[in-house]
């Protein structure tokens, strides 16, 4: 078995280099053109240190998640995460990143906070049955280290996300004020989220329907 196992990865190996190369280069090329756009903010007096990136910040998951694996049982839970990240993938902009999934949650990065609302608005639109996602956006400077990101601003999105119900998008006014005409926000109120001394301003963000 094991000399099987080595001819196997010795065919395969040379098939999978390209693909491994080019999505290193794809996120290669996306991280620094963030540094870059970071260092111009900064020259222009953004006053942004190295390694700090002004981003939206999307946290996805899937509310009940835990009722359907009791109820379905893990394999069926299971496929449904994997349908849930599968279609978040198909469906980003091209300014915006999977940085990393934790079970049934996905972690979004990108550039452009108004972009990024619009992706989870839409995307909310193509859900119809549950486990309904719930979706949590956050514009602010993050810290970039090795692929991931970190920081208050990161923290502030994934509390925003947990506040969310199935079939929701939360938004902070960071990004409402980044967002174009297309959508609307109604006003949830000043939140308490977990870890905060402060409150955060918390808004639903729709579709805006035609008058």
């Amino acid at each position: 078995m094991g000399q099987e196992m080595r001819a196997l990865v010795r065919e395969l190996l040379p098939l999978a280099l390209p693909v491994m190369e080019c999505v290193h280069q794809r996120y290669l090329q996306h991280f620094v053109e963030q540094d870059v756009v970071a260092h111009m903010e900064s020259d222009l007096g953004g006053q942004l240190d190295l390694g700090r990136l002004r981003v939206a910040i999307a946290f996805a998951d899937l509310a009940g998640y835990t009722r359907l694996v009791e109820k379905e049982g893990e394999l069926e839970a299971l496929g449904a995460v994997e349908r849930f990240v599968d279609l978040v993938q198909a469906t980003l902009p091209d300014e915006a990143r999977v940085i990393k999934t934790i079970g049934d949650e996905v972690m979004i990065v990108g550039s452009d906070a108004g972009v990024l609302t619009d992706w989870a608005v839409a995307f909310q639109s193509l859900q119809s049955r549950p486990p309904l996602p719930r979706i949590g956006i956050h514009s602010g400077v993050a810290l970039y280290r090795d692929g991931d990101y970190y920081g208050r601003a990161v923290n502030i999105a994934s509390r925003v996300g947990a506040r969310a119900g199935g079939g929701e998008v939360l938004v902070t006014r960071t990004v409402v004020e980044r967002a174009g005409t297309n959508l609307s926000f109604q006003r949830i109120g000043d939140v308490r989220l977990k870890g905060f001394s402060r409150s955060t301003e918390i808004f639903v963000a729709r579709e805006r329907r035609p008058s």
